[in-house]
């Protein structure tokens, strides 16, 4: 069985290989390759019978079951690519009949809504991380995986609707809403938030020495110095605290890996529960031995949900797994519990985002609108949801949790010179939210951090001379984004550890917009800040373009149908342009495509694009594109097309009453189609077409029996009908898959 899995493998890669293009990734090749192979044994079904389409249905099986765990992998990688490649509707449907025992584990697509968990998982080294959204459909859990930006603020409690592809448990999400909440499934972010703190370890995984009750207390509730406690309060201006009790350590009956976290948590509540009142807190944070190699130095919900225990029944609660190799000292252990704690408190990371110039080739402090620049998850080393620090959550943060409010800060969309108090100030305006140039939804969030309080007086002090600045726009969601606004730096203390735009150093002016601002004073009571809209910039960009269906189905010699969608990403102060539209892939194929489209900035267009395989084209899925291009601007869109076998159809009219098998004039001639894909009799919509001997035509649509295949049009020759040959051809529609009888070669009758 190896060695004939090991040779489809390598068969099916090596034929699929000239499909491939090269922005794939070696999964994405290989459930391309399996589409390939897969196609070709359905194909191989048509002209099959008795014991020979059997091995091929076994055959088959092997290849889906191959190809559904390629694909589940996939989507874990790339949700994106996984749409693409994924078979559309009426082809999985026809799949389905020519596999019917392994119908069950091709994927499916479809609408899927559900409650869901959200926990983000945080690397010690703060070089990755994990988010796994969980949603409950049916008694089942399913892993939710985005192409690019989940909704926005999603959280634990949300009821999840998502459009996409389930494969196993992985769904490729197309696209998603929050329809509603679970019922007191929320948490409030202000107040003192109850924390019970369970320590907890393994048969043979004991919990470090210095992990004691009293040293998880103090980093938790201490009232001076650092702990979550203390944080909380000076991050919140006294709005939020934290308070107590840490109860174990407690070793759990078997070992559980910190990626095995639901059980681990399931245990934990269960071994704190006689000494616990569950409902009387709303954050537990899990203390946990390391039990052998885990990847992670904590995990944190984001957001409650609702949990039970045996002895206490339904409470609400977020949960935190915090590694006892960093809860051994005070330091260590307000950082990790401070960062995953605000997950809890429904925070994302707190992240870079850094620019290039396209013309220059040099760092920029923003780029395009619209334009991601490049992200790093962790990249904040003034937040401690970002790397590893003291520095106080952001204005954006803030904002989110309620902790600024009102005239904390102010929305500034004019000209005009603000007074802005220290971020660690308890009262007046901290903050200024700036408005990226005029009629967009993009913003700069100003403040000024001093070195007051235990956690801002231990950030790098560059930042005290100026405005941290972080960016808002649609690519941002949940998360924050600090900018660099002094990109020329470089080494140990450039980048992003001295971000801050300082006090006379001139005008920061955004070339892609009509803002700019100044840092005109910073002392210890205020920083003064000058803002000024002026002429909106004609700044070019590069397009967008999007095509829809992400893989169509069809049959060699057929179009194929797509949209293709093309936005101008230019500035507000451009006029309209032209885009020339073309295509490259598939190679050899006819295309229809219109030369150009004339969009406005901002704006998006649609064109019809058809793609038609010449007549002899193999089965398989290939890449398909379309390109938008002006001058240096250009942008590029991905899909696939997948040629597949038609369904089989074949005629038969039986001999006339006639002693020569003709028919006599008023009798009626029995024209029987049978349909047949992938070896199987199918259901399908039959067009009869006949054509008399004085050229006239007449047609007669019959669906054919789904345990026969066949369709049998009666013809009741008339009067008028004349005497002499018929011919008959048909053509049969199986799901969206058109085949037809040979049109030089039709099945004829004489009339006499």
């Amino acid at each position: 069985m190896f060695r004939f899995r090991l040779a489809l493998f390598l068969a099916a890669f090596l034929t699929g290989a000239v499909l491939l293009p090269a922005q794939e990734n070696p999964q994405a090749a290989l459930v391309r390759s399996l589409n390939n192979s897969l196609l070709r044994v359905h194909g191989q079904l048509q002209a099959a019978a008795g014991n020979q389409a059997a091995a091929l249905r076994s055959q088959g099986g092997t290849i889906i079951e191959q190809r559904t765990s390629a694909l589940s992998a996939l989507i874990e990688q790339d949700a994106s690519q996984a749409l693409q490649l994924a078979f559309s509707d009426d082809l999985l449907a026809t799949l389905a009949a020519a596999f019917p025992q392994s119908a069950s584990s091709l994927e499916s697509r479809g609408v899927f809504e559900g409650p869901i968990e959200y926990v983000i998982l945080d690397d010690p080294t703060l070089q990755r991380h994990r988010t796994d959204i969980r949603m409950q459909v049916a008694g089942q859990t399913l892993d939710i995986h985005f192409p690019e930006h989940e909704p926005d603020w999603l959280k634990c409690g949300d009821i999840l609707r998502v459009d996409g592809v389930k494969a196993g448990t992985q769904v490729a999400a197309a696209g998603g809403s929050v329809t509603g909440q679970v019922a007191g499934a929320g948490c409030t972010t202000s107040g003192d938030q109850k924390i019970v703190a369970i320590l907890i370890q393994f048969p043979g995984y004991p919990l470090p020495a210095t992990v004691t009750p009293t040293m998880v207390n103090t980093i938790m509730f201490g009232s001076s110095g650092k702990s979550v406690n203390t944080y909380w309060q000076e991050n919140s201006y006294g709005n939020a605290s934290a308070s107590g009790v840490v109860v174990g350590p407690y070793t759990l009956s078997q070992v559980w890996t910190c990626d095995q976290y639901t059980q681990m948590r399931t245990a934990a509540i269960a071994a704190a529960d006689a000494d616990v009142d569950f409902r009387l807190y709303t954050r537990v944070m899990i203390v946990f031995a390391n039990p052998g190699s885990c990847g992670w130095a904590g995990l944190g919900m984001l957001g409650c949900s609702t949990f039970s225990s045996a002895g206490d029944g339904s409470f609400t609660a977020s949960f935190s797994w915090l590694l006892a190799n960093y809860m051994g000292d005070t330091n260590n252990g307000t950082k990790l519990s401070t960062h995953e704690g605000g997950h809890n408190l429904t925070l994302h990371h707190a992240s870079s985002r850094a620019f290039t110039n396209s013309t220059t080739s040099l760092p920029e402090s923003l780029g395009p609108m619209g334009v991601a620049g490049t992200l790093n998850e962790y990249g904040d080393p003034f937040n401690t949801m970002g790397s590893w620090n003291f520095g106080q959550y952001n204005a954006p943060h803030k904002v989110m949790l309620g902790w600024l409010t009102g005239t904390d800060y102010v929305t500034v969309q004019s000209n005009g010179t603000f007074s802005v108090l220290p971020f660690e100030t308890n009262t007046g305006m901290r903050s200024l939210k700036v408005q990226r140039g005029t009629g967009n939804n993009a913003w700069l969030w100003l403040e000024y951090r001093q070195p007051l309080g235990q956690y801002d007086s231990a950030i790098n002090s560059q930042v005290y001379g100026g405005a941290l600045v972080h960016y808002q726009d649609s690519t941002t969601g949940t998360h924050s984004h600090l900018l660099d606004m002094t990109p020329g730096t470089t080494g140990s203390t450039g980048g992003f550890n001295d971000p801050a735009k300082l006090a006379g150093t001139g005008t920061f002016v955004d070339s892609y917009t009509n803002v700019s601002f100044s840092v005109d004073s910073a002392t210890s009571s205020a920083m003064g800040v000058s803002v000024f809209y002026g002429t909106v910039p004609c700044v070019t960009a590069n397009p967008t373009v999007s095509i829809s269906p992400s893989n169509p189905s069809g049959t060699a010699g057929s179009p194929i149908s797509y949209t293709v969608t093309v936005t101008n990403a230019d500035s507000s102060g451009c006029t309209p342009s032209d885009f020339l539209l073309s295509t490259a892939l598939p190679d050899g194929w006819t295309t229809t495509l219109p030369p150009s489209q004339n969009i406005a900035p901002g704006a998006s267009v649609s064109a019809g694009m058809t793609k038609t395989a010449p007549t002899g084209t193999g089965v398989g899925t290939y890449a398909v594109n379309a390109t938008a291009s002006r001058g240096s601007n250009n942008g590029t869109g991905n899909a696939n097309a997948t040629i597949v076998v038609a369904p089989t159809v074949s005629i038969s009219v039986p001999s006339g009453p006639n002693s020569d098998g003709s028919y006599p004039a008023r009798s009626t001639v029995a024209i029987t189609a049978t349909v047949t894909s992938g070896g199987s009799p199918v259901a399908a919509s039959v067009v009869f077409t006949m054509t008399k001997p004085d050229g006239k035509t007449a047609t007669k649509t019959v669906t054919s029996k789904s345990t026969t295949g066949k369709a049998t049009w009666s013809y009741r020759l008339g009067p008028k009908d004349p005497k002499g040959t018929y011919s008959v051809r048909a053509q049969a529609t199986y799901n969206g898959q058109t085949g037809s009888t040979d049109p030089n070669n039709p099945v004829t009758f004489v009339v006499k």
